[in-house]
């Protein structure tokens, strides 16, 4: 008797260790910008507060459970599509926390922009802080970018998968740009532009995500003016003006009566770009997103540039 009693007491040790061990190996803890994360087992069920977040999940292969403000993804990040079903994360500003508890996320990540919500958050499921945009960080945002989609892919156990995407990226970065020197030259200088209305623009500096990708491919950047914590400039037509005969390529959407009014003013065509033919349309791409926004963007431009359309642009 005294012999099993031994031998089941043994067992059960072994297998606590055994568990523990098990534990162990999958445990990881996470630095993000307001701390660390440990998570006894790796993370499934994703939650985003912002586009580049939800992004960067589907580029991994991961469907997040909740997503904010889908109908405005699908105008201005556009791909990768969502998945069929997630909950209504509500605004990138202000998460409906209901909805997110209903959806029972293993983890939420945001931007430190809605970083007062942390605690609530956090009370959810365990919340990190990772940020591309507004960081006060000279670093360009195509880096950034790269470095939130590892940290996710560390997270969610998928950094072979992450390393793949940023390969695949900058190898549509590379094509796109051979694609435009063959068209336009070696030292072609480009404007990225946002059209709000007649009189309102934003310029992209050289930090922001268009203006790194523009550096990867090795193009300058008409703007090198100031910018603010996004990395654009809130210019006005005599901001345009001063950029001379460049490259000029605007983001869409834009409000078809505003383009038809600001290209039939004299000082728009009186623009040396605009004179010149040098004035490109770029379907949906998002200012703000991750490293398919980069590459999504670099092949538009592409096509833009050179008029001959890839799959970006939905041929």
């Amino acid at each position: 008797m005294r012999t099993r009693l031994i031998c089941k007491f043994a067992a059960s040790c072994l297998v606590t260790i055994a568990a523990m061990s098990s534990m162990g190996a999958t445990a990881q803890t996470m630095t993000h910008e307001m701390g660390d994360v440990t998570f006894d087992s790796t993370p499934t069920r994703f939650a985003g507060s912002n586009w580049a977040l939800t992004e960067s999940f589907l580029a991994l292969g991961i469907d997040p459970v909740a997503v904010p403000e889908a109908d405005g993804y699908r105008v201005w990040v556009v791909e990768p599509e969502l998945p069929a079903e997630f909950a209504d994360l509500g605004t990138r500003r202000e998460p409906n926390f209901e909805a997110l508890r209903e959806a029972k996320p293993d983890a939420i990540v945001i931007s430190a922009d809605v970083a007062m919500a942390y605690d609530k958050l956090s009370a959810i499921a365990p919340t990190l802080v990772y940020s591309i945009y507004n960081t006060g960080s000279s670093e360009p945002a195509i880096e950034r970018a790269e470095t939130l989609l590892r940290n996710i892919g560390k997270l969610a156990g998928k950094s072979e998968k992450a390393e793949e995407v940023i390969t695949s990226v900058n190898a549509r970065i590379d094509a796109a740009a051979k694609r435009i020197r063959d068209k336009v030259g070696n030292d072609a200088k480009f404007a990225v532009v946002r059209i709000l209305d007649e009189a309102h623009f934003r310029i992209h500096g050289t930090t922001s995500l268009f203006g790194s990708v523009l550096a990867r491919m090795g193009f300058a950047n008409a703007w090198d003016g100031e910018v603010n914590g996004w990395a654009f400039h809130n210019g006005d037509v005599s901001d345009l003006a001063k950029l001379g005969d460049v490259h000029f390529a605007y983001v869409e959407p834009i409000a078809p009566t505003v383009q038809s009014r600001l290209f039939d003013t004299a000082i728009w065509k009186a623009m040396p770009f605009a004179r010149n033919g040098h004035v490109y349309t770029v379907p949906s791409s998002w200012t703000f997103g991750g490293v398919l926004s980069a590459a999504r963007f670099a092949e538009l431009l592409a096509d833009a540039v050179t008029g001959t359309p890839t799959t970006a642009s939905g041929s």
